[in-house]
């Protein structure tokens, strides 16, 4: 307290102690440091912003979406980097509630269908409420399908036509149009996503009502691509290995192009039935059969008159007639060898894969210096030989080596004996000189610096110039003793008397201390300067 009640006395002195001219040029810089200060807050206030939502990316709808919603509100303190939003700090739960309350936002709580509901009276007609409605849900749909990550845009048309005799149904139609990220075209998987999606918020409607356009592929090609098998088959394959090559070449700078070949044969299934030589026998039947007949051969009358004159002697041997009769029967049953073999062959096998692998020839030259540095540890870049054409030979040849080793394993089986290696092609290409990189204007940054600035660079400097010119009155105030009292008017002062105790009760009396004139009259006038008049009056009145 004690200093700051002897600052504010010895500020008050010197001020009292200053000319007029001193004292309003004093004042009038005391009020331009003042303002000058407070712009400088107020700038630093001003100047204080942050991303929205903590520096999410956005989408140019999106953004779009947020200056309408912001500039409908009548705010316009809000920048935008990039795909990011900045916004004042100080004024976040403004801008905020601004975008809740817009509708083309996906982050927004109310849907394009609760405001058309909400903006239905009851002087309104059931059509204007069916038309808002539907309009509504139109562009919810849009919003749906834009959210897609790899959908940038995406606007959705229905239309219902009329009733048909005496059915109950109506026709229905509905066309999407999308705008996706980047310039590939929508695969095939997502175009029916989106037309599930738009079937479904429409009750009654068939996929093949919906219609998909792709803003990437206007000429259909990627749907002719996705119909033929046997074109989707190569190049799902193609990209799945390319993806693999290129993870397994990820420290070359190397270019990767794959090429796959595919047997167009589809779902093929073989029977073979082959048979043996000779039979295989299953049963054997024989039977051999013999027959021998005897009988008497014919004779005369019978009876004794007829026989009686011709009676005589003879061989009963001579007289018998013997039969004999062979049968044989073989009877052999078998079955002929057979072999049945039943296979079937996948479709659209991949009979060929050829891996094209570009190196730039700078990659040698690293390479070649990486090899000499590491053999030479003592030595530095700037003591690496030029490469030469055998060194590079040698280089190409042991890379070649080492790639076709590690993305031969990738391809598919070649029949037995044929080299994978050929499939692998490396080749090298010389860099080109790119387009010179763009030299940063340092005169238009400067410029556009010195124009967003210029205010707080002015202010700075007014407050530097006040501080100089409060600094030198304030010098000059110390030393305000007119040049004349200080020469005492042209007169021959005396010469100062020896020092004389005085007693301190005499406030009248003079005391000499033995300094400078100036110091003894200064502190006369300031402790009596009613002495001091005297003093003056007393010289005048001596000179005239």
């Amino acid at each position: 307290m004690n200093f700051l009640k002897q600052s504010t006395d010895q500020a008050r002195q010197v001020f009292a102690s200053m000319p007029v001219q001193s004292r309003v040029i004093t004042g009038m810089l005391v009020v331009a440091i003042a303002i000058g200060l407070a712009f400088l807050v107020r700038g630093d206030a001003t100047a204080g912003r942050e991303y929205l939502f903590g520096g999410k990316v956005f989408s140019d709808q999106e953004l779009a979406a947020m200056e309408m919603s912001f500039s409908r509100a009548g705010l316009n303190d809000w920048k935008r980097d990039g795909t990011r939003m900045m916004i004042p700090a100080s004024s976040k739960d403004i801008y905020v509630a601004a975008m809740g309350e817009s509708t083309t936002l996906p982050m927004s709580l109310n849907t394009h269908v609760q405001e058309a509901i909400k903006a239905t009276t009851v002087f309104d007609s059931s059509e204007l409420h069916n038309a808002r409605f539907d309009a509504g849900r139109e562009m919810d749909l849009s919003r749906s399908i834009a959210s897609m990550a790899d959908i940038k845009a995406a606007t959705v048309v229905h239309d219902r036509g009329e009733r048909q005799g005496l059915g109950r149904e109506i026709s229905q139609t509905a066309s999407v149009f999308i705008q996706p990220e980047g310039t590939a075209p929508l695969s095939k998987h997502r175009r029916m996503a989106i037309q599930e999606l738009v079937k479904g918020a429409y009750a009654g409607m068939k996929v093949e009502d919906v219609v998909v356009t792709d803003a990437n592929d206007l000429s259909g090609s990627s749907i002719a691509d996705d119909d033929d098998p046997v074109l989707r088959k190569k190049r799902e394959y193609e990209s799945e290995t390319e993806k693999k090559v290129r993870n397994l070449l990820i420290g070359f700078p190397a270019q990767i192009a794959v090429s796959a070949e595919v047997d167009p044969t589809m779902d093929v299934e073989k029977t073979t039935l082959k048979y043996d030589a000779e039979p295989t026998n299953l049963s054997n039947k024989q039977r051999k059969i013999e027959t021998t007949n005897t009988k008497q051969p014919p004779q005369g009358v019978p009876g004794a008159q007829p026989n009686a004159i011709g009676n005589r002697s003879a061989s009963l041997a001579d007289n018998v007639e013997t039969m004999k009769s062979k049968e044989d029967e073989r009877e052999t049953r078998g079955v002929a060898g057979q072999q049945y073999e039943n296979s079937r062959v996948a479709s659209l096998q991949i009979t060929r894969v050829r891996v094209s692998i570009g190196l730039p020839r700078s990659y040698y030259v690293a390479l070649h210096t990486q090899k000499f540095l590491a053999k030479e540890p003592d030595k530095t870049i700037d003591d690496v030989p030029p490469m030469d054409e055998t060194t590079y030979e040698t280089l190409k040849s042991e890379t070649t080596t080492k790639i076709q080793s590690a993305v031969a394993p990738l391809l598919p089986e070649v029949s037995a004996g044929a080299d994978r290696f050929p499939l692998v092609e490396v080749f090298d290409y010389y860099d080109l000189p790119g387009p010179p990189a763009i030299e940063p204007d340092t005169t238009k940054i400067a410029l556009a610096w010195l124009a967003e600035s210029w205010q707080t660079i002015a202010l700075v400097f007014l407050g530097l110039a006040a501080l100089l010119v409060a600094r030198s009155a304030a010098s000059g105030a110390a030393d305000s003793t007119p040049p004349e009292f200080r020469e005492g008017f042209g007169l021959d002062l005396p010469a100062p008397a020896p020092e004389v105790e005085t007693p301190k009760d005499d406030p009248d009396t003079m005391t000499i201390t033995g300094g400078s004139l100036k110091d003894e009259l200064l502190q006369l006038v300031e402790g009596n300067p009613e002495v001091a008049a005297n003093v003056i009056r007393g010289w005048v009145g001596e000179a005239a």
